[in-house]
Order: C-alpha cells, then sequence, then structure tokens
C-alpha cells in the first residue's frame, strides 16, 4: 500500500472553509504518482515486537516475558529473575540488572488506553492498556520495541534500500531465567525481497540443569526474511516470514511439529543461537499451547511523518471518536501559499474522509478527489502561535509542537462522507496545509466499517384469556411485559458462577457463567483475594480485572494461578435493548 493524500483549497484560516470545498463527491484523477528517486534517510524508525510470546506470560508462576532497553547485566548465575520490588534494578541474587525502558536509540513502548504509544513502566511491561496482566491465555503488555535515528538510502520505486540502526535491547523470557541481547538490526531490502538481520549475544542456560550459566559469543544471524516489501515515500510495513518455514532444531532441542496451522520458524540462523541459549522451541513451532504466539508480528519501519490511529475498525453507524497522534511532521517542510499562512509553516491537515485512489496533492490529484467529512470530522495541526489565525480551536485547531507531534481527535461518522461521495475508500488521511504541496505530509490509514449485529426483539407475552370472577372481588389482571431498553428490562439471565475447572493452589481455574442468550458485549469480573470473616461482598485486595465476551449465552472467565486463600469473584454483564445489566458474586476459597 502506497501512502499519499492531498488537500483541500482554503481561501481563509477555517475549517468549516475547508469542510464545504472538500465535501463535493470524490472523483478518480487521471495524473499518475510522481515517480520517487533514490532518497537518503536519517531519521528512520524501527518498530516491532517480534512476536506475541515475547510479550505475554510465562508458564513459570509468577513469571512473564518482556523487554529491556540496552543489555541487562549479567546475573552471574542461571535461574535468576528481575526483581519486581525495585522495578528490575537488580536480579533476585542481589546482582545489578538494569532493566530501563529507553537507552540510546532505543525505547519500549507500551500501548495507552486511547491507542497511543508511550515508554513503558515496569507495571506496563507485564500489563496491557485495559490493567490486565499478560498470561498464556492470549493477553500480552502490548509492548513494542522502537529503535529510532535509522540512516540509510532508499528507493521507492524499486521497493529497494538499506537502512541501519544502532543499539542494544534485551529479550527477556521468565522474568531473566533465559534472556539475549540484540544490536544494531540492519534491513536489506531488494526488489522487494531481504531481511533484517542484528548481532547477538548473552547466555546459555538450561530448564534441566538451571546452575548453567556460561557466555555466548557474539553472532550476526538474521531475526527476520521479507518478501512482497511495498516500500513508500515514508515507510513499509511487512510481516517476516514464520509460517510454513522449516527448520533444523539444535541437538536437544523438541523436534518441530509441521502440517499445522500455525506451524513454522523463525530463521535458521536465529533458532541455531537460540540452542546455544536454551530456548530454540520459542522460536519455532514444538507442538506446545504457545504455538500460535510463536508466529512474527508485522514489522513497522517510518521515516519522516507518520500517524498512529487509536481505532481503525467501527461500525457503520452513528458517529465515533478517534484519536491520532503524528509524529516527525517537521513544521520547516511545508510553506503556506494562501492566507492566513502564506510564506510561514502552513501544518498539515488531520481528515476523516473517503477519498479517490489518486488523491495526493504532491500527485496533482483535484482536491474533489478528496471528500472530507468537515466539522468535527477534520483538524488543523499548526503551531501554537498560529491556532488563532486559523480560527483557534472552535474551529478545528491543534498544536503542532516543534518536534513535528501532535494529538487530533477525531469524529467518524460514515453516513456523512456517504453524502459527499458515492466511490473512494474510507480512511485517517494527513496532507499539507495552506496551499502547501509536501509528499512527505501525505499519509493514509484506512478504516474499515462493520454492519451491527440486529438485537433480536423480545417474543412479546401472549394475551391471556379473560378470568371469570367467582367473587365480587376483582381479579387483578396480568402485568403487561415490560418495553424492551427501560428499567423494568428483563435481566441478562445469570444463574450462578460455576467451575469448569475448580482454581487449586498453583492450577489456573475457569469460571463459567450461564446469561441470557440476547446478552451481548464484553464482560468484566474482578478478583479480589478477602481476609476475616464474612461473604466479602466485593471487598477486599484486586487480584487483577479481566474481561472477555458473551458466546452463545455462556460467559468463560480464565483465572491466573492463585495462592492458598479465600477470594470473591465479581462478574458484571453489560445491558442492551433486550437484557438489563446486572452482577453476580461468588465468594471461594483455594484449597
Amino acid at each position: 500500500m502506497k501512502y499519499a493524500h492531498s488537500g483541500p483549497r482554503r481561501s481563509v484560516g477555517s475549517i468549516a472553509t475547508l469542510a464545504l470545498v472538500a465535501g463535493a463527491t470524490a472523483v478518480l484523477a487521471t495524473s499518475a504518482p510522481a515517480q520517487a528517486a533514490p532518497t537518503t534517510v536519517t531519521d528512520a524508525e524501527l518498530r516491532w515486537e517480534l512476536n506475541q510470546e515475547s510479550v505475554s506470560g510465562a508458564y513459570a508462576p509468577g513469571t512473564w516475558n518482556l523487554f529491556s532497553a540496552g543489555k541487562l547485566g549479567n546475573p552471574g548465575a542461571g535461574s535468576q529473575t528481575l526483581t519486581s520490588g525495585n522495578q528490575g534494578s537488580t536480579w533476585s541474587n542481589g546482582a545489578t540488572a538494569g532493566w530501563k525502558n529507553s537507552e540510546g536509540n532505543v525505547t519500549v513502548l507500551d500501548k495507552q488506553a486511547d491507542g497511543s504509544y508511550a515508554p513503558t513502566t515496569w507495571l506496563g511491561a507485564r500489563q496491557n492498556s485495559a490493567g490486565a496482566s499478560s498470561n498464556t491465555a492470549g493477553v500480552t503488555s502490548e509492548n513494542l520495541l522502537s529503535l529510532s535515528n535509522g540512516t540509510g538510502t532508499v528507493d521507492p520505486v524499486a521497493d529497494t534500500g538499506t537502512i541501519q540502526w544502532t543499539g542494544d535491547f534485551t529479550v527477556v523470557y521468565y522474568s531473566g531465567m533465559s534472556f539475549f541481547y540484540v544490536s544494531d538490526p540492519k534491513l536489506t531490502v531488494t526488489n522487494g525481497t531481504g531481511k533484517l538481520t542484528a548481532t547477538l549475544s548473552g547466555y546459555g542456560s538450561d530448564m534441566d540443569d538451571q546452575s548453567q550459566w556460561v557466555p555466548l559469543p557474539a553472532t550476526t544471524v538474521t531475526l527476520g526474511d521479507v518478501t512482497g516489501v511495498d516500500l513508500t515515500p515514508s515507510g513499509l510495513t511487512t510481516t517476516p516470514t514464520y509460517l510454513g518455514v522449516d527448520v533444523t532444531v539444535p541437538t536437544g532441542s523438541s523436534p518441530q511439529v509441521t502440517g499445522a496451522a500455525t506451524s513454522g520458524s523463525f530463521p535458521q540462523s536465529f533458532i541455531d543461537f537460540q540452542g546455544g541459549v536454551g530456548t530454540a522451541s520459542y522460536w519455532y513451532s514444538s507442538g506446545g499451547g504457545a504455538d500460535a504466539r510463536k508466529q512474527t508480528t508485522p514489522l513497522n519501519v517510518s521515516w519522516g511523518p507518520a500517524v498512529t490511529v487509536s481505532e481503525t475498525s467501527l461500525s457503520s453507524t452513528g458517529a465515533h471518536q478517534v484519536t491520532v497522534h503524528g509524529r516527525n511532521f517537521d513544521p520547516a517542510l511545508a510553506t503556506g501559499t494562501r492566507p492566513p499562512l502564506a510564506g510561514k509553516p502552513a501544518g498539515v491537515y488531520v481528515a476523516f474522509g473517503r477519498y479517490a485512489d489518486v488523491w495526493r496533492p504532491s500527485a496533482g490529484a483535484p482536491s474533489t478527489a478528496r471528500a472530507n467529512a468537515g466539522g468535527a470530522g477534520v483538524k488543523w495541526a499548526v503551531s501554537a502561535a498560529d491556532m488563532a489565525a486559523v480560527g483557534g480551536s472552535a474551529a478545528g485547531a491543534v498544536e503542532l509542537a516543534a518536534d513535528g507531534s501532535f494529538t487530533a481527535t477525531l469524529t467518524v461518522d460514515k453516513s456523512v462522507v456517504d453524502a459527499r461521495a458515492t466511490s473512494g475508500t474510507y480512511g485517517i488521511y494527513t496532507y499539507a496545509g495552506g496551499g502547501a504541496v509536501q509528499e512527505k505530509y501525505e499519509t493514509f490509514t484506512p478504516i474499515t466499517f462493520t454492519e451491527p449485529t440486529p438485537t433480536p426483539a423480545p417474543t412479546p407475552a401472549p394475551t391471556p384469556a379473560p378470568t371469570p370472577v367467582p367473587t365480587p372481588a376483582p381479579t387483578p389482571g396480568p402485568t403487561p411485559a415490560p418495553a424492551p431498553g427501560t428499567a423494568d428490562a428483563p435481566v441478562a439471565g445469570i444463574a450462578k458462577i460455576t467451575w469448569g475447572t475448580r482454581p487449586k493452589p498453583g492450577r489456573r481455574g475457569t469460571a463459567v457463567v450461564a446469561v441470557s442468550e440476547l446478552a451481548t458485549g464484553k464482560v468484566t469480573a474482578v478478583l479480589r483475594q478477602v481476609k476475616g470473616k464474612g461473604k466479602g461482598k466485593g471487598k477486599g485486595k484486586k487480584v487483577t480485572t479481566l474481561t472477555t465476551r458473551i458466546k452463545n449465552g455462556t460467559v468463560r472467565i480464565r483465572l491466573p494461578k492463585l495462592a492458598k486463600g479465600r477470594y470473591t469473584l465479581v462478574v458484571k454483564v453489560p445491558g442492551n435493548d433486550a437484557v438489563r445489566k446486572t452482577r453476580v458474586t461468588r465468594t471461594f476459597r483455594v484449597t
């Protein structure tokens, strides 16, 4: 997918004028995109989580997998874990560890509640944006590795380029019982095919002999092979190959399982090195429960401006709020040609719209190729000093910081742009404002719309036949069925919490809750440890908050491993037009 964008014409600085002009029906421009030449980049950023297993919980009780910026200190012995009490500053044996979220060009990022990313905290290295702890059942910390200031040369037309990063990070498994260093990654692509290489080093461990801890020589390996790479003027997104890749496993490692839907492997040279680390089978399919999480995940490389959108899959009905975070929109790159910013940094338009295939101003596309939502669906990021000149925040102005970053909240309403365009691609688009043309400002993030699942109408209660009156006292008539959506709507039909698997010390349990088949949505469960007498009633020290969805009238809640003690589980079921929200509590003992 090639990234690009174009902007609406504006004779004055108000967003309202932008919306009026850009509201025209989108048409397909016939001009071809400009051909790019080989370009030198000096600010490339690499973002990657390797795979979901690297940010999940680990199977040893109380441990998890995580990243650290820089190289962790040598614990000097095997079977050591990072100390949570001092946020990973030391190992469990007292040796210096030095966990960091940032060092040099490397930052460990954590997904925030609004969809943006910020440097992780120690707690964020274990919990996701909803506050749930990473586990082996699908919850990850949502951490990403970020390597900045990559340098090299790229040719978007030929899908060819080389980018080198400088910096170190540590991949930590089982909270440090096993880890290895990754240094100075390098991406090389020729005609869309290439590889990401790096220098690996660290220490060898052995689950069967936890006293083993030997240094490993620095070795250049391939972290990922890539094919079909589409280099754009501002970056690329690709998923390194994994599925269907067969390797020769190191001596003593579990055999590779092939032929399954999740079968595959990281590259052979990477697996060979992991044989020395003692964790080779965590990087290829071995038939275990973690196989689905071992697959490579998409890596993103961007240079120059880039955006992150908080949500990209929305219901086709109603208005939705999405947050757009921009970075590297250097204000000096775009100079306005129209008032009120003529001759000044023109900032960047941020818009929800439905655009033609050729829509970029840099490609010569007219404003009619860009059907924008207008109003709250369009923002203009400019310097703080120029916000008043373009109408202020009331007209849609947001601040474009000196470092090229901005945050804009847009209203996404499919019906608005459908009234302005009958064809085109829905998305969040950015492009230079004030009449400026700057290809690097032109980005596109697709928005997909899903049809809402209709809620079945409740079956009306039959009208009973009149009841004969045997005595002078009148018999009350039948109580009418409550109307859906009112406070008297039927409850969600929770019977009680039962056990699929009863929790025992050190063994996970599964709670099962039966609800009405009309209940929909996300269920929240709060687990607390209770001390003293009484039934708890939701009080006590919170252990965790768990979320899951209703499926076929059943909610299954996977509990973490618990110590002996007394607990309460409070399950909250949301309401809708047919059922009323409700909650149920169960107090239980782990013995």
